[in-house]
């Protein structure tokens, strides 16, 4: 029953993918989605989240007074260190990255992570260019990513995070961002259970100033995670929201299987070629 629902799911997904792509030639006739996409991310936005993040800042003095407590993770962007304040204990993340400021747009990382205000958004708090190294000092969740909890999570847990995802996603997307890099590692737990998305470093936005719908280009993320759409890119463009919807749908079986449906959604792929002609659902160890 669990693969059949996971199945119907990834088909939905396709027919999703398939139905927006015929409607879509440059960004017209998507009144339904301009609509909910209310604030896509601009420089007077990111300068009036960080006027809001003044006091926090103060408050934190993220340049003295922190001690590097160790390393969190560490990854082809950089490093990301666990940071604790000397005098009030308090603890954040800070993410290393080497990135030249005139590399950067409005489009970078940092400028659409700032303006990202939702529960289940991780929170950055500020950045700073030191040289050629970008820090972004963010919210710490002590019960680390998604993935190192699979094997022993119970239904209700599984249930919670899931919704918990949706409505993330739903937040991120009406703010005119695809995220294109949602998996279980790149989703981190607070101590409260509270599941909080991460890494925006392939952040894209989909929505224009003037609420006009566009598509991103790029075969970027992890591949057993990847839209179809994504890994046959050859230089054509695709719809974003679908990306993340479909990443959405491998995480849940991954939620309530602790595994994989395949390695990548390709035909060469038996098990995504099993699913997808609609053979009998059984998927080869």
């Amino acid at each position: 029953m669990i693969l059949q629902e996971f199945f119907a799911l990834c088909r939905y997904f396709q027919e999703l993918s398939s139905n927006r792509g015929e409607r879509t030639s440059k960004g017209a006739d998507l009144d339904q989605t301009a609509n909910f996409a209310k604030m896509p991310a601009t420089p007077t936005d990111c300068e009036k989240v960080l006027k809001r993040n003044e006091e926090i800042v103060k408050h934190y003095n993220f340049s003295s007074g922190w001690t590097n407590v160790r390393v969190l993770g560490v990854g082809g962007f950089g490093k990301v260190f666990l940071l604790r304040n000397k005098r009030s204990k308090t603890r954040i993340a800070c993410k290393v990255v080497l990135s030249q400021p005139l590399e950067r747009g409005y489009s970078s990382e940092e400028i659409i992570h700032i303006q990202m205000t939702h529960a289940n958004v991780l929170r950055l708090f500020c950045w700073e260019q030191k040289g050629n190294m970008l820090c972004l000092n963010l919210e710490y969740c002590s019960r680390g990513n998604l993935q190192s909890s699979l094997s022993d999570l119970n239904e209700e847990e599984v249930e919670s995070y899931f919704k918990q995802l949706l409505d993330g996603v739903a937040y991120i997307h009406s703010r005119g961002v695809v995220h294109r890099d949602l998996k279980p590692e790149n989703l981190l737990l607070t101590k409260d259970k509270v599941l909080k998305i991460s890494d925006f470093g392939l952040a894209d936005l989909f929505i224009t100033d003037d609420g006009e719908e566009v598509l991103v280009t790029g075969m970027v993320g992890t591949k057993s995670y990847m839209a179809p759409e994504v890994l046959r890119y050859k230089g054509k463009r695709y719809l974003g929201p679908p990306v993340d919807l479909w990443a959405c749908g491998i995480i849940l079986f991954n939620l309530m299987t602790t595994t994989k449906p395949w390695s990548r959604a390709d035909p060469d792929d038996e098990n995504y070629n099993i699913t997808t002609s609609k053979r009998a659902y059984t998927l080869k160890a």
